[in-house]
């Protein structure tokens, strides 16, 4: 199994890398670690989109990779690191697209308590790209108790997202080739998508009423169905309804949970050609509170 870990020195890509040591872990795993340097442009002279990979790569840059591939390498992975030269959000999505990876991992801006916090440039563009690789993205949590650290614990509740499609198979399938946690509690969680209020002002009292039960009723056998596909030895999954927009209320109910991991099952081929993510799982990346992994169709 191959997996992309992009490294940059922030305590993003430091939380990213913690969590690929921590819940990622396995036999004949490699990780590629990735940097990109920013591109040197002379003054008055318009920025090239990539240089030579040549340069001298700075003390810094190597004490970056120098520190992720040893926590990695005391975990069983194998390493290799790269070095790249050149606009991060667009030499990242390259290199990715050119290393037939199956996990590729980001350090992703925003936190439980600041949910308006940009996703950061790179992310976005993993995110927009057409990429032959399921994406996880890392967000720490910061608890009360820490006085204002960081930390990145390990996931424990996990909110499975399902929309009644098939793709709830497939990522929980993919979820489990990946990830090796103890005390998983996972939780088949299903959107009772609430209709408009026009619509709803539009229809009489019983009208309302036998509408919004139907959709409840879909909402509680789509959670249901997918809850056996989370089971394994050991494993209780749970089955969950809430109600609301769907982006809204993933994002509410993880926030609400303290769930530290959403798994989304997503739209997009895994090719170049590709469609680009669905727009739930887009908005759910770009704004949950915790963790996000999407997996590809």
């Amino acid at each position: 199994m191959k997996i992309l870990l992009g490294i940059d020195g922030s305590h993003y890509a430091l939380a990213a890398t913690r969590f690929v040591c921590a819940n990622l872990t396995g036999l004949g795993r490699k990780v590629d670690l990735l940097h990109v340097l920013p591109l040197i442009v002379r003054e008055g002279a318009a920025a090239p989109r990539r240089q030579p990979e040549s340069v001298h790569v700075p003390p810094v840059t190597r004490s970056w990779l120098d520190r992720a591939e040893r926590r990695l390498d005391a975990r069983g992975f194998s390493v290799a690191r790269h070095v790249r030269r050149g606009v991060p959000a667009r030499a990242f999505p390259e290199f990715a697209a050119k290393g037939d990876y199956d996990l590729i991992v980001l350090g992703a801006k925003g936190r439980a308590d600041i949910p308006f916090l940009p996703t950061g440039s790179v992310a976005l563009a993993m995110l927009e790209h057409h990429v032959q690789a399921d994406l996880l993205l890392v967000r720490e949590r910061e608890t009360k108790q820490e006085k204002g650290a960081t930390r990145t614990s390990l996931p424990s509740r996990v909110l499975f997202a399902t929309d009644g499609s098939d793709r709830i198979a497939h990522a929980a399938e993919r979820f489990y080739q990946l990830f090796r946690m103890p005390g998983l509690r996972p939780i088949a969680i299903a959107v009772a998508e609430l209709p408009e209020p026009a619509v709803l002002v539009a229809l009489q009292s019983d009208e309302r009423r036998r509408l919004l039960n139907q959709v409840a009723a879909a909402a509680r056998a789509w959670a249901r169905a997918a809850k056996p596909l989370l089971a394994r030895p050991g494993v209780r999954p749970q089955a969950q309804v809430v109600r609301g927009r769907p982006v809204t209320a993933l994002i509410e109910e993880a926030r609400r949970s303290g769930a530290e991991l959403i798994v989304l099952g997503s739209r997009g081929a895994r090719s170049p050609s590709g469609p680009p993510l669905g727009s739930v799982a887009l908005q759910v990346a770009r704004y949950a509170p915790c963790s996000v992994l999407l997996v590809r169709d």
